[in-house]
């Protein structure tokens, strides 16, 4: 019976499409579609909004939109603070808890995949872990650690750590243990192979998980300050829609939105520069555990 191989090259015209965009040419024909699809939405939208056809009071418009995004990033003071102060609380958060996450996640994920024992032991638990909602746990650490900034790292980590873990014990878990075996008759220390065999081999799966945290320390963050918060772009975020300030509303979105793109394409950058010796990866999405 005849099999899909997920490793198999791409034929002639996957391979034509799929590279079509990295051309001079090609790249700038899809960045200006990219710019016509927006401006056909855009324009749409204004039409929509001075036709009444959309409720402004709930969508507002692009040009009030741009008009409050020129006002916020001239230092204006809105709701008490500027939006230098929101955004700095909400990236003091997240630095926090992605990091800590982070690093916990990388740690545990590898000691329990080169560890059959801890792995036979924790695996009920940790199966249990990963099936609760998240957002479930939030009144835990606002009980736990109070309002604050602690509780709010709280809730980023716990969303990063669990995506960061998976990733990297399934990476540590796929690992070619002939490739281990071979290094340690040849006499490599255990060190030496952690850090030439198990960490190379598991670090697209690692990347992978690092890649999909941006967004969920976002998550976490926004989370935090919707509970227990007076600042950060989640807080703002409540309080123009609860004042029915559209157009605050969508600019601290557009904020968010830039807040969380730009970690992910550094990260992006990274991950090609560290994996520029494998080959393409093709047919394998992201997971996230």
């Amino acid at each position: 019976m005849a099999t899909l191989d997920a490793e198999a090259g791409p034929t002639a015209s996957e391979d034509s499409f799929s590279g079509a965009h990295r051309t001079p040419t090609g790249r700038r024909r899809v960045i200006a579609a990219q710019l016509l699809v927006a401006a056909f939405v855009l324009g749409l939208w204004e039409l929509a909004v001075r036709t009444e056809f959309a409720d402004p009071l709930l969508f507002s418009s692009p040009i009030r939109i741009v008009d409050r995004l020129v006002t916020m990033l001239s230092g204006e003071v809105i709701y008490g603070r500027t939006i230098y102060d929101h955004l700095g609380s909400t990236l003091q958060q997240i630095f926090a808890g992605y990091a800590a996450g982070a690093a916990v996640g990388i740690t545990l994920g590898y000691l329990l995949g080169r560890s059959r024992l801890l792995m036979r032991v924790f695996e009920p638990y940790i199966l249990a872990l990963f099936s609760i909602p998240k957002i479930t746990l939030a009144p835990l650490f606002i009980l736990a650690l109070g309002i604050g900034l602690l509780a709010r790292v709280g809730i980023v980590f716990i969303e990063v750590f669990f995506v960061v873990f998976y990733n990297t014990l399934k990476g540590v878990v796929e690992v070619n243990e002939d490739h281990v075996n071979i290094a340690r008759i040849m006499g490599a220390s255990r060190y030496r192979v952690a850090r030439r065999i198990i960490m190379p081999s598991a670090l697209p799966s690692i990347l992978v998980g690092l890649k999909v945290g941006v967004p969920f320390a976002m998550i976490g963050a926004i989370l935090g300050e919707y509970i227990a918060s007076n600042q950060g772009l989640g807080w703002l975020i409540l309080y123009s829609s609860n004042s029915f300030d559209s157009s605050g509303t969508w600019s601290a979105i557009l904020f968010l939105v830039a807040t969380t793109w730009a970690p992910g394409q550094i990260l992006t950058a990274i991950e090609r520069r560290v994996l520029r010796w494998q080959p393409q990866r093709r047919g394998r999405g992201m997971t996230v555990g």
